[in-house]
Formats: C-alpha cells, sequence, structure tokens
C-alpha cells in the first residue's frame, strides 16, 4: 500500500509538472505583446517589409488561427508597400500541424487538470496523512523540475539549433518546417532568435510557478514539524 501511494504522489506531481508547463506555454505563445516586444528587438519589420499595425494584424490573425477563432489563414496584408497574401501554401500547411499541436496541448493541460482533481481528491478520502504527503510531493516536484528545466537550457544555450531541431523531429512528420527565410515571410517573423526568447520566458513562467508551488509545501512541512 504504501508503494502505491509513493507511486500516487509522484503521479500527482507529473501530472502537475504538465499542467503548469502546458498553462506557461499558452501564457507565452499566445501573447500578443510578446511578439511585438521580439520584432522590434529583431527589426522584423525591416525583415518582412511590413510596418508595426500590419505585422500586429498578421499575429492577431495567426493566433486566432491556432485558437480555432478562424478557419484558415488567408490574411491579407501591406507587404513592401503592396497588399499581398501573406502566407504561402507551404507555411498555411505548417501551421495546420502547429494548431493540431496545440490542440493536443489545450487538450492534455485540461484533463491533467481534471485527474489533478480526481487524485487529490482520492487521497483525501484514502490517506490520513495526506496533507504531510502532499506537501512533501510538492516539494520534490519543484525542486525535480528546476533541476531539469536548468540542465535543458544549459544544453540549449549550448547548441539551441539541435534541440530546436529534435523538437521538430519528435513532434512533426514532415519537413514543412523548414522554410525559406528568403521567401517565405512565416519564418522571417519568427526566426530562430524568437523561439529561444520564448522557451526562455516559458521557462521563467515555469520555474517561478513551480517554485511557488515547492515552497508552499516546503512551508506547510516545516509548520507541520514545528
Amino acid at each position: 500500500m504504501k508503494t502505491i501511494k509513493v507511486f500516487g504522489y509522484v503521479l500527482l506531481g507529473i501530472m502537475l509538472s504538465i499542467v503548469l508547463l502546458l498553462t506557461a506555454v499558452e501564457m507565452v505563445s499566445f501573447n500578443v505583446d510578446h511578439y511585438m516586444k521580439e520584432y522590434e528587438k529583431h527589426n522584423i519589420t525591416t525583415v518582412t517589409g511590413m510596418d508595426k499595425e500590419n505585422l500586429q494584424h498578421v499575429t492577431e490573425e495567426l493566433l486566432a488561427y491556432l485558437k480555432e477563432d478562424i478557419d484558415d489563414l488567408d490574411i491579407k496584408a501591406v507587404v513592401k508597400g503592396e497588399e499581398r497574401e501573406v502566407f504561402g501554401e507551404r507555411e498555411k500547411l505548417h501551421m495546420v500541424d502547429v494548431k493540431h499541436l496545440f490542440i493536443a496541448g489545450r487538450w492534455v493541460r485540461n484533463s491533467g487538470i481534471m485527474a489533478l482533481v480526481l487524485v487529490l481528491l482520492l487521497f483525501i478520502r484514502t490517506d490520513r496523512y495526506w496533507r504531510r504527503n502532499l506537501s512533501k510531493a510538492a516539494m520534490y516536484t519543484a525542486m525535480a523540475n528546476v533541476d531539469l528545466i536548468i540542465l535543458l537550457f544549459l544544453l540549449m544555450h549550448i547548441n539551441f539549433q539541435r534541440y530546436f531541431d529534435y523538437f521538430h523531429y519528435i513532434f512533426f512528420d514532415n519537413d514543412l518546417w523548414l522554410l525559406d527565410p528568403d521567401k517565405e515571410i512565416l519564418i522571417q517573423m519568427l526566426p530562430q532568435e524568437f523561439f529561444y526568447n520564448t522557451a526562455l520566458n516559458i521557462a521563467i513562467i515555469y520555474i517561478g510557478s513551480i517554485v511557488v508551488v515547492g515552497i508552499v509545501g516546503y512551508l506547510y512541512h516545516k509548520k507541520r514539524r514545528e
């Protein structure tokens, strides 16, 4: 029984980690201000030939598509002084894959929240020491996640391109993500530096939330011991 309980709390910690991570991904990925700051930082107006207003319009439409608020990416904007359709067929097909990835992420996150509630209710009913065990699980979950994130970012800092490619090999079964930066606006808008900074922002929010969980668990555990 003790082994089963330990496994249950480990599972709860893993589910909590996934929920917080996917929440951080959503917070950064759908923050238009984040995109606009990155555009200014990397001089994307010059690279794409779009001014800030057109870039913001295209970004808002792109995010609306990923949130399933609109059905297609037939977006028009002024590019280099001429109104035209922004994305080509290859870019649109890639974004179909990206949208499916976000849909799956939202489903996993929402399912994880429900699973967390059910597992917690189960522990409340079956484990008389659930508060103490939950606080320990929170501490260990926080420590494990901070260590993993730090290790991951050390590796990414050394060779971001390698792990960026690994991500695409794992989550996509085609090469549509290999876009031409000289011709295709999507990759001009979102260069590799954008994704590095986006990953960094996600990590900061995620580490912040998981550290809060760990601190709450530590303070409760310390109080109980006193």
